[in-house]
């Protein structure tokens, strides 16, 4: 074979050899495009999971603060007013009620005569505790059911045993006073957890520890309302931002864990030694204000202390009307006459 012929099927074989290879080449190049291509298009719609998956969380967050906020301005109401009771009441307690009432408000440190009654023996009576519990429970709690969407059967199964503890409360209220009451079952009716624990059985925990917080919001707005006519009784010195400071102090000490929330009874059941805690707790507010009052506002403070610890006010009900005013029932136990 000529040189020449050979020459040329060298070269077309090399050319041949060379389309070969480049093929391969771009086959490889196409394959490595459509991976990469792949990976693009996870990485794409991954991000667009995940863009969404924030949108979604995001919007939970919002919900939950919603939620939040409207828990706690649905808790905070009761700071302004305390709603009226949507249950019908038996026109019949009523006149328990008035009963219960006068007995108290006029003979409350009285003794029948060889008896041992107290003027709060008549709500020993299971009517009168039943009228004055029908009273005051669903008118004081009704917010907090409001609060947690509780309607139908439920509601009333809740109620009702808030009306059987608040009925227990008052018919014992004369054997505690009287100082006849066991300290285990004081605590259990009159301690600073009573009712929330009277209620474990009716309640999921979640629930529990939202009527809790309530029930402290209630303390706060009725303490604060004793606290705020017994000190304008005492004197016209403290008034404006002065009132409110030492208002916030005094009820920061006496609704403190140190005074076991000013709860009726100590820890250990006694009311001797609840009135002992809050002696003290009057003592820290005082020491707290004394750098920021002058003589005359320290004058008027300190008779308001003084009347506080002369006795112990046992708050029966609780109430305001549609503008807000707040009417008490309460009865004044002088400190020599608690039970030991």
């Amino acid at each position: 074979m000529r040189p020449t012929k050979l020459t040329a099927l060298g070269a077309i074989a090399v050319l041949l050899a060379t389309i070969a290879w480049l093929v391969n080449a771009n086959k490889n190049l196409q394959q490595q495009l459509e991976l990469t291509m792949g990976f693009q298009n996870q990485l794409q719609q991954l991000s667009v999971r995940n863009a969404q998956q924030r949108l979604q969380f995001e919007q939970q967050i919002n919900d939950l603060n919603r939620q939040l906020a409207s828990s706690a301005i649905q808790l905070s109401n009761l700071s302004n007013s305390l709603q009226e009771t949507r249950l019908q009441v038996d026109p019949d307690y009523e006149a328990l009620l008035q009963q219960a009432r006068d007995e108290a408000a006029s003979q409350y440190r009285a003794l029948s005569a060889g008896s041992g009654r107290t003027a709060f023996s008549a709500f020993s009576d299971p009517d009168n505790a039943l009228a004055m519990a029908n009273q005051r429970m669903p008118r004081v709690y009704d917010s907090y059911l409001n609060a947690l969407g509780i309607a139908g059967t439920e509601r009333q199964q809740i109620m009702k045993a808030m009306l059987d503890f608040g009925a227990q409360r008052y018919q014992l209220l004369s054997k505690l006073l009287a100082g006849s009451l066991p300290q285990d079952q004081a605590t259990l009716l009159f301690g600073a957890d009573a009712l929330v624990q009277g209620m474990s059985m009716a309640l999921s925990s979640e629930q529990q520890e939202q009527l809790r917080q309530y029930d402290l919001l209630l303390r706060q707005d009725t303490l604060r309302e004793v606290y705020q006519q017994a000190m304008r009784r005492a004197g016209s010195a403290i008034e404006g931002l002065a009132e409110d400071q030492i208002m916030q102090t005094l009820l920061d000490e006496v609704l403190s864990a140190q005074n076991n929330w000013g709860a009726l009874v100590a820890e250990d059941g006694s009311m001797r030694s609840a009135y002992n805690d809050k002696v003290a707790a009057f003592d820290r507010a005082r020491e707290q204000l004394l750098p920021d009052l002058d003589n005359a506002q320290l004058n008027q403070l300190d008779r308001f202390i003084e009347t506080q610890i002369s006795g112990v006010d046992v708050i029966l009900e609780a109430s305001a009307d549609n503008n807000g005013r707040v009417t008490l029932t309460q009865a004044r136990i002088a400190a020599e006459d608690l039970p030991q």
